[in-house]
């Protein structure tokens, strides 16, 4: 049997109660609109997610993160992967904190490692 080799430098959450959405860019790229996508885990670092059209790996996507207390929009991430399944495409990005000054903020950051941390504590308490 071989042995895969996790890919991943941290661990993942599940997702609980995150809401994520991508934009969309619309006609002349001057309209955008958001389209919810079904988030699978996430970190502070990077999320999975269903999506019903493919990504192409290396394009960067926009994307609005919440839960019931915490929220931020305009989190720029780059696709990684994608796999194709039965119905649906897993794509997995990486937040990327150099893209502008919104992502190179700490708002952003502590953001996401407070979704991050609320996410772990659901698992924790489901564990118990």
């Amino acid at each position: 049997m071989l042995m895969r080799r996790n890919r991943r430098k941290f661990a993942r959450y599940g997702v609980g109660s995150l809401g994520v959405s991508l934009h969309r860019a619309g006609l002349l790229s001057l309209f955008s609109s958001r389209i919810d996508v079904r988030a699978i885990d996430f970190n502070a670092t990077g999320l999975a997610f269903r999506h019903s059209r493919p990504l192409n790996p290396g394009q960067p996507v926009l994307m609005d993160l919440m839960t019931d207390q915490h929220s931020v929009s305009g989190v720029v991430a780059v696709v990684r992967y994608v796999t194709r399944m039965e119905n649906h495409f897993r794509c997995g990005v990486e937040f990327d904190f150099e893209a502008n000054a919104h992502m190179r903020s700490v708002a952003v950051r502590d953001t996401l490692t407070k979704v991050e941390t609320l996410l772990n504590e659901v698992v924790i308490l489901t564990a118990e």
